[in-house]
């Protein structure tokens, strides 16, 4: 690689604080500040922080929650979920009393208020108060409220967080993913036990399997109750081991090599792909599945920083041939889950 990964890391983190800036610092138009986006973002930046010790990317963290905490601007969501989980970082390096007080009251509202499926799934909910999402269940779920929950067990103690987990995995895996395959679908209704178009989406893919080694890492492997998380995981990833591209890239649709090859799934699962080896859930021949990614992000990140052919937003409810209309533009996912991949490729080289 021309570029060093740490050198490349940190020109991915700068644009995400210039895409930050840009887009989530304005106060007046209203636009959703304690939401998914920037959570993912930030989870990003303070993953090169712990990874590299570039304190400016803790800084920039704390400087964007601190200004919401001063106005009282928090969203109880699970979409907004992701931003706790960035105050429980705070609390972890910085021990500020504030960040603790914030997770106290998000965690009673998450483990005993937060709306639920019919089949025990979180419902999704998002920070916008006119969207009622009753008894849908969504792929992201688990990325967005599932970390922050593992994470509460290791920081905090919080064994009611752990059991949560293990139920909210449990049921994701009944209704999302396909007993023959092992790969996700993107949304299922409980209402009308359907999945919508039934896409097998490589950015949904791609939050699952993050989501389950960051909580296999917070959480640990040994515990018997953990097994059923750890098997679901080896069948998704070994299906996805087939489908990555000669390139090291997967497609929009994962099975459909018709559907444009996209990035942020690229990243996500090859992220997955390494940390599950690192962990000693997956074999070492994942490995080769997650440095192929790695070298075909380093060879899409722009002058800029900004990481390219990354799919934008997509909706659960969209027909099957949409998701091949969806744009390529910048987004904040797109930088942080390339993040967690050139930092987990750090970790190895290390």
């Amino acid at each position: 690689m021309k570029e060093s990964l740490f050198q490349a890391i940190k020109r991915i983190a700068d644009a995400t604080i210039t895409l930050m800036h840009d887009e989530y610092e304005n106060f007046m138009p209203e636009i959703n500040r304690w939401d998914w986006q920037p959570g993912v973002g930030l989870y990003g930046l303070i993953r090169v922080f712990e990874f590299t010790g570039e304190q400016q990317y803790l800084d920039y963290s704390q400087y964007y929650v601190n200004r919401l905490l001063d106005v009282d601007v928090v969203s109880y969501s699970i979409n907004g979920s992701m931003l706790f989980e960035i105050v429980l970082k705070l609390f972890e390096h910085c021990r500020a009393d504030r960040y603790q007080t914030e997770l106290h009251y998000y965690l009673r509202w998450l483990l005993r208020s937060a709306a639920k499926c019919q089949n025990g799934c979180f419902e999704h909910s998002w920070t916008e108060t006119n969207v009622h999402l009753t008894e849908q269940v969504w792929i992201d779920t688990l990325f967005m409220a599932g970390i922050v929950l593992a994470d509460s067990h290791r920081l905090l103690g919080r064994e009611d967080s752990r059991q949560e987990l293990i139920r909210q995995f449990a049921a994701h895996q009944a209704c999302l993913q396909d007993a023959e395959t092992g790969l996700y679908r993107h949304f299922y209704d409980a209402n009308t036990d359907s999945h919508m178009a039934g896409a097998f989406w490589g950015r949904g893919n791609g939050w699952m399997a993050a989501s389950t080694v960051d909580a296999l890492a917070a959480v640990g492997t040994d515990d018997p109750a953990h097994q059923p998380i750890i098997d679901s995981f080896r069948q998704q990833m070994g299906a996805i081991k087939t489908l990555q591209a000669p390139n090291g890239m997967f497609h929009t649709i994962l099975d459909d090599v018709d559907t444009y090859l996209e990035m942020s799934a690229t990243a996500a699962l090859g992220y997955a792909a390494l940390k599950g080896a690192r962990l000693g859930v997956l074999d070492e021949s994942f490995v080769a599945v997650g440095e192929k990614a790695v070298q075909v992000i380093m060879e899409h990140i722009k002058p800029n920083g900004i990481v390219d052919l990354v799919s934008s937003g997509t909706s659960g409810f969209i027909a099957y041939d949409e998701y091949n209309k969806i744009s390529i533009a910048p987004r904040l996912y797109g930088q942080a889950l390339a993040i967690l991949a050139l930092t987990e490729q750090l970790h190895r080289t290390k």
